[in-house]
């Protein structure tokens, strides 16, 4: 049951760099509508399957569909907007992305309760029909490129095997299983061989999936990097903060929803401002240091507090969700206006597997706090199990005061994360700009 959820996330984080690779190379639309067909059939193919087994296997597909979306319409926007308008349609996009978060899990839930579990996913046909037909006629016209440089073939398996076994470990321990475990060390001593292994052929590739020259870029560097300490608190917190409040703090699961909302509404509201400030000639630099310090401030706010307090954790999740919000539309015109028009897909793409990946590492690293406090006999039945599952195990076992310590040391963790955060935002530039167009 896990993998439903795992799986979809790591096929998604290995497709992202090699679709905006493929749309460098062959253009945006071809690849969008590749990656819209393949979401589609494997929509269906989810609805109809007969065994967990095959739901799971219809899964992966979907995030091979679903890894290459929000990358080619962020480089899309790169390639038809003037920079000084692409923060406000970056926002638009991000105002879309948090509303789809907020719906979609009320919307499935429905569904389940009133028809099928099947209806999930045929709730996504007409959505990805729409979408195809759409963006055919929006973007049918632009350039269809085909180069004729080979692709790297060896280049791509090689990032693929060091995200996916990096993902599968911080999964594992995002889930509860212990830091030290053989099965979680040797998934990241594999990462870590894949990853030299990567950098030596991207540097004698003819044209690398992930140019070198990408982090050889100041600006790209630091900007994946805020954005994913800025991912790190904000996917913590989503994972963590609602078990705080249920186990702790004495909020119902029904609560939940209502007391989460200042965090989910202060991301489209951060990104809006973004946007808004960006046209403006307000600069990236501050964008990313003002938003990094709020989210960081929040996640300090929230280890402090009593966890039954009301209005300080309202604030505290308004201002973590706000300072995302900031940082998602500044980050990402940042990169795409650091690079040549060539490689605006792979830097973006870029942007994305640093989100990803920081998210990952986020839950990874606060669930691993909150399980240190906690004793070994409680963290027994819990290993393996998806982390809402696991606390259901510690609720019964472990100590109250044990519990309390391990969210606090949670988001300490989460606030050391920003400070470093917030660091590498003042250390931007404002770049030479690569295309003002």
């Amino acid at each position: 049951m896990p993998w439903l959820i795992s799986g979809y996330l790591v096929v998604a984080t290995v497709a992202t760099p090699i679709y905006g690779k493929l749309s460098d190379l062959y253009g945006r639309w071809p690849m969008l509508s590749t990656a819209i067909g393949i979401y589609l059939f494997a929509s269906l193919a989810s609805a109809a399957a007969q065994t967990m087994p095959q739901l799971l296997g219809f899964r992966l597909l979907q995030g091979l569909g679903g890894g290459g979306l929000i990358v080619l319409v962020q480089s899309i926007i790169a390639d038809i907007v003037p920079r000084q308008q692409r923060g406000r349609y970056q926002a638009y996009l991000s105002g879309v992305f948090a509303v789809a978060a907020i719906i979609g899990p009320v919307v499935g839930g429905l569904l389940t309760e009133h028809l099928s579990w099947r209806a999930v996913y045929l709730f996504n046909v007409p959505l990805a029909i729409a979408a195809w037909l759409i963006t055919r006629r929006g973007l049918a016209r632009l350039p269809r490129l085909s180069r004729d440089k080979p692709i790297d073939y060896l280049g791509a398996l090689l990032l693929g095997a060091t995200l996916t076994t990096m993902m599968l470990a911080l999964a594992r321990i995002g889930r509860g299983a212990p830091l030290f475990e053989p099965t979680s060390l040797s998934l990241l001593a594999i990462a870590i061989v894949a990853l030299l292994a990567l950098q030596w052929r991207e540097r004698r590739a003819a044209d690398p999936i992930l140019p070198p020259e990408l982090f050889r870029n100041r600006t790209v560097v630091l900007c994946c990097a805020v954005l994913g300490v800025d991912f790190m608190i904000m996917y913590g917190c989503i994972v963590t903060v609602p078990l705080a409040l249920q186990m702790v703090g004495g909020v119902s699961a029904g609560e939940m929803a209502v007391v989460m909302l200042p965090f989910t509404l202060g991301v489209p509201v951060g990104s809006y401002y973004s946007g808004k400030l960006m046209q403006h000639a307000a600069r990236e630099r501050v964008l990313l240091s003002t938003g990094t310090a709020m989210t960081t401030l929040g996640a300090l706010i929230i280890a402090l507090i009593d966890y039954q307090s009301g209005w300080p954790l309202f604030v505290a999740l308004l201002m973590t969700g706000t300072g995302v919000g900031l940082c998602i539309p500044a980050s990402v015109v940042a990169v795409q206006a650091a690079v040549q028009p060539a490689q605006i897909g792979i830097a973006t793409a870029t942007s994305g597997m640093a989100r990803t990946l920081g998210g990952a590492l986020g839950i990874a690293l606060m669930s691993a706090m909150l399980f240190a406090a906690i004793s070994a006999e409680a963290l027994t039945p819990a290993a393996g199990a998806l982390l809402p599952a696991a606390s259901q195990s510690l609720l019964g076992q472990a100590d109250p005061a044990d519990l309390e310590n391990g969210f606090r040391a949670a988001f300490w963790s989460a606030t050391v994360a920003g400070v470093i955060g917030i660091a590498l935002a003042l250390q931007l530039r404002r770049p030479a700009r690569a295309t003002l167009a």
